[in-house]
C-alpha cells in the first residue's frame, strides 16, 4: 500500500488523468454538465503535468484555474449561439418560440377566429383581419394557447 501511495505522489499526472475519468464517467450519469468542465480540465491538467513536471500545489492551482476557464469559455459559446435559456422568460410558454413563424392557414379566419398550421399540429388563431384557406400568415403574439397573427409581407 505504502509503495502504491509513493508511485501515486511521484506521478501526478495519472492521478488527475484518472480524476478526469472519474469526473466524466460521473458526468455519464446525468449530473447536467457540473463535472464536465471539471473532468475536461483535469485532463489537461495531467497532460500539462506529464510534459512538464510541477508541484502538488501547482496543478491544484491549474485545475482550478482551467476548471473555471472551460466553464467560462462554454457559457460565451452557449451566448454567442442563441443557447442561453435566461433570456427566455417565462417557463412553459412554447408559443414564445413561434412568434415571427411564417405559416399557412387551414381553417379560415373569419371574425377574428380560424386555425393555422404549426409544424405537424393546428393552433387556434385570431386576427382583426379575415384569411382565406391557404393564405399565408405570419405569428405576431399570443394570448394563452390563441396566436395572434397577420398577413404575411
Amino acid at each position: 500500500m505504502n509503495e502504491f501511495l509513493t508511485a501515486l505522489y511521484s506521478n501526478p499526472s495519472w492521478v488527475f488523468i484518472a480524476l478526469g475519468g472519474v469526473l466524466l464517467i460521473i458526468e455519464l450519469l446525468g449530473t447536467g454538465g457540473y463535472s464536465l468542465w471539471s473532468g475536461i480540465s483535469a485532463f489537461i491538467v495531467g497532460s500539462l503535468a506529464w510534459i512538464v513536471p510541477f508541484s502538488w500545489s501547482m496543478l491544484w492551482i491549474l485545475f482550478a484555474i482551467f476548471t473555471l476557464l472551460t466553464a467560462y469559455v462554454w457559457y460565451l459559446w452557449l451566448k454567442r449561439n442563441g443557447k442561453d435559456k435566461s433570456e427566455r422568460g417565462v417557463l412553459n410558454q412554447p408559443q414564445r418560440d413561434l412568434i415571427g413563424l411564417k405559416t399557412v392557414v387551414v381553417e379560415a379566419i373569419i371574425n377574428g377566429h380560424g386555425r393555422i398550421k404549426v409544424n405537424d399540429s393546428t393552433w387556434m388563431a385570431k386576427s382583426e383581419q379575415n384569411f382565406n384557406i391557404g393564405e399565408y400568415v405570419t405569428v405576431v403574439d399570443f394570448d394563452g394557447n390563441i396566436l395572434k397573427v397577420v398577413k404575411t409581407q
